[in-house]
C-alpha cells in the first residue's frame, strides 16, 4: 500500500499514538507521518505508507493553516491548557481592537523562541526532556513567517482566531506571545489544523475507519504519490526516461513531453504519460526548447525503491 491518507486526528493522543492505530489496523509495510500534533490539537495529519515514506523529506516546507483558541489572563508552563498556570492576570478590560492590534504585530517574518515543551534538540536532547526535568534552557530565536492571524470572535477571555504559517512555527508561542503583548497572559486553549500543504482537513478520514475490516474505504482515500507531490510542478516524459533516470542519468528537454508548474521551485516530481510518479529532480540549467531549464537532475528514483 504506496501513498498518503489524511487522517482528521482526534484530541487526547500524540501523532505517534496515531500511528500505532494505523499500523494495528493495516499493517503497511512501512508508515510515517508529516508535521507533529500536539494531543490537544486536532485535525490534518498526514501519514505516508509504503514508498510515499520515502518522499517526506521533499514535503516538509509546507504552509500550515489552523483555527485556535486563545485563552487570555493565564499563562502555562507548556503554553497551552494541558500545562500547569504560572501567571495571571484580569483579562476583562481587554477589547476585540486591542487583540486585533496585537495579532498585527505578528505578521510576516518573527523571531519566535521555540516552547521548552517541544521536540526541538538542544545540545542532542529534546527540549521537553528538559522541560519534564524541570530544567529551562535558553532557546534561540528561530526565524518563521506568519503568513497571517484573523481575528474570528471573542468570548469573553477566549479569542477565536485562524493563521496560516510556515514549517517551524508554534500556534501555542504565538498564543502566549500575544497574551503577553497585552499585558494579561495568554495560552492556546484549543488547535484544529485545517490543511497542511495541499492536504485540507474536508479530505481527512476517521482514524477509527483505518481498520482490515475498512480497507476498500482506506484505499478510496489513499492518494497516490503523485498527487501527494501536488505542491510541486510536473514534467511529464516519455518511456524512455524512466530507464535513464534508474541509472542516475539526467534528463534533458527532449525526454520530456510536458512541463506544468513552478521553475523556480527547489524540486519537481516527473512522472510517466498515465501520471506514476517516476522520480523527483532537480532543474537546472537556462531554458531551452520552450522548457524553462536544461536538465532535470534525478534527487529520488522511485523506480528503484519498488
Amino acid at each position: 500500500m504506496d501513498g498518503f491518507l489524511v487522517i482528521d486526528k482526534p484530541g487526547g493522543i500524540t501523532s505517534a499514538e496515531v500511528i500505532r492505530v494505523i499500523k494495528r489496523g493495516v499493517r503497511p509495510k512501512k508508515i510515517g507521518y508529516l508535521g507533529t500534533l500536539d494531543p490537544i490539537a486536532t485535525g490534518v495529519l498526514v501519514v505516508a505508507m509504503g514508498r510515499a515514506t520515502k518522499l517526506i523529506l521533499f514535503m516538509e516546507k509546507q504552509d500550515k493553516e489552523y483555527d485556535a483558541l486563545l485563552t487570555l489572563g493565564a499563562e502555562t508552563n507548556t503554553q497551552d491548557s494541558e500545562g500547569e498556570i504560572v501567571n495571571q492576570a484580569d483579562p476583562s478590560q481587554i477589547t476585540e481592537e486591542q487583540v486585533k492590534a496585537s495579532m498585527a504585530k505578528f505578521v510576516g517574518e518573527i523571531d519566535q523562541v521555540p516552547p521548552m515543551f517541544s521536540a526541538k534538540k538542544q545540545q542532542g536532547q529534546r527540549l521537553y526532556t528538559l522541560a519534564r526535568q524541570g530544567i529551562t534552557v535558553e532557546r534561540p530565536p528561530v526565524r518563521v513567517t506568519i503568513r497571517s492571524i484573523d481575528f474570528i470572535e471573542k468570548n469573553g477571555p477566549v479569542v477565536r482566531l485562524t493563521a496560516t504559517v510556515s514549517t517551524g512555527a508554534y500556534l501555542r508561542t504565538i498564543c502566549h506571545d500575544i497574551g503577553n503583548d497585552l499585558g494579561v497572559y495568554g495560552h492556546l486553549s484549543g488547535l484544529v489544523r485545517l490543511r497542511s500543504g495541499i492536504f485540507r482537513v474536508q479530505d481527512a478520514i476517521a482514524l477509527d475507519s483505518v481498520t482490515s475490516e475498512n480497507m476498500d474505504e482506506v484505499r478510496k482515500n489513499l492518494i497516490s504519490l503523485a498527487d501527494g507531490l501536488g505542491h510541486l510542478p510536473m514534467a511529464k516524459v516519455i518511456p524512455h526516461a524512466t530507464e535513464k533516470l534508474k541509472d542516475g542519468i539526467p534528463l534533458g528537454v527532449s525526454d520530456v513531453i510536458e512541463f506544468e508548474g513552478d521553475a523556480e521551485s527547489e524540486y519537481v516530481r516527473i512522472v510517466s504519460r498515465d501520471r506514476e510518479l517516476i522520480g523527483v529532480g532537480n532543474l537546472d540549467g537556462p531554458p531551452m526548447a520552450g522548457f524553462p531549464f536544461t536538465l532535470i537532475k534525478p534527487k529520488r528514483v522511485m523506480a528503484n525503491e519498488k
